[in-house]
């Protein structure tokens, strides 16, 4: 993996982001943005980017969530050369009915599920469904800590149509076993017992030991925070070996060292982690996995750092 050439690409990406939104856009947003870009594998188009910005805000109403921080964010992840500005925004919103009527609340995490969503209607309203089973069932597990900000994943795990009662009781099991391990309690803890169910929906013990042997190396060596705690996870069910790791150790310094980062220290390991695995899963790096659950692990990798990042950087997720 060419470092120089990640750095060059976010860099020039955020210049891109940077010029055109000034002083209107947080700059830990513009960041965001900037890194959603790169790992999407998009170029970065003022003009499309603009034309999706105003979509969202002829459709949504003054009191939507989509509003105020978030727009911007949510713009960045409709821009796409596939459909135009206004079916791309009325898709979403169309989904994301479909989610509200299931009975998630109307937040911006809702949406953030809809965007994991088929396309497909005679599928989403089944996608939806399952996903509101799992997290009820999810609750049931961890009534205080799963909240909205586990919707996301309840679309993405419940795709995978495992028994919902039996996969939230499988998570229930990680997150006992990893805090023995040295976890701290936690939504975030919450959400690395999530990622260890996505490949199969059986107590793996093996898993628990790597996730903990991965933590204790990897925070030393980088400004490690429980907010990356689902990267542990996806590093554990990948069976990434040691060389691997270094090499994402060394990616995360190296990006960290930049003006970019400077004063965002933590996000470069969210970054770099980001990166580092969607280029792994694109190289068939990994262990044999079938082609829908790849797309449903690069999936989980994608919305985990952009969640990562914008929960931290912004207060469009709060």
């Amino acid at each position: 993996m060419e470092w120089e050439t990640v750095k060059t690409e976010m860099e020039w990406t955020h210049e891109k982001v940077t010029s055109l939104a000034g002083w209107s856009v947080d700059e830990k947003t513009v960041l965001t943005i900037a890194v959603y870009y790169v790992l999407s594998q998009k170029d970065f188009s003022s003009e499309s980017f603009l034309r999706t910005m105003d979509a969202l805000r002829n459709r949504a109403g003054w009191l939507s969530p989509v509003r105020g921080d978030f727009l911007p964010l949510l713009a960045s992840f409709l821009d796409s050369p596939e459909l135009s500005a206004d079916e791309a925004v009325q898709l979403l919103f169309t989904k994301q009915q479909i989610i509200r009527k299931t009975g998630f609340k109307n937040t911006v995490h809702s949406y953030l599920a809809a965007m994991l969503m088929t396309s497909d209607p005679a599928y989403s309203k089944v996608e939806a469904q399952q996903a509101k089973r799992l997290y009820d069932a999810m609750k049931k597990q961890h009534f205080l800590l799963t909240s909205d900000e586990d919707y996301s994943y309840s679309m993405l795990l419940g795709k995978a149509n495992n028994d919902p009662v039996e996969q939230a009781a499988l998570m229930r099991q990680y997150f006992d076993e990893l805090i023995k391990a040295g976890f701290k309690s936690g939504a975030e803890l919450q959400w690395l017992s999530q990622v260890l169910t996505i490949d199969c929906c059986s107590f793996d013990q093996g898993k628990v030991i790597r996730a903990e042997q991965l933590m204790s190396h990897i925070r030393k060596r980088v400004n490690f925070k429980p907010m990356h705690y689902p990267v542990i996870g996806f590093l554990a069910i990948l069976e990434c070996e040691d060389s691997q790791v270094e090499e994402l150790i060394g990616l995360t310094n190296f990006i960290a060292k930049g003006e970019m980062f400077k004063w965002h220290k933590t996000l470069a390991f969210s970054f770099a982690s980001g990166y580092f695995l969607q280029q792994l899963m694109e190289g068939n790096e990994v262990c044999g996995f079938s082609k829908e659950l790849n797309g449903l692990i690069q999936q989980a990798i994608m919305a985990a750092t952009i969640a990562t990042i914008a929960s931290t950087t912004t207060s469009a997720l709060s």
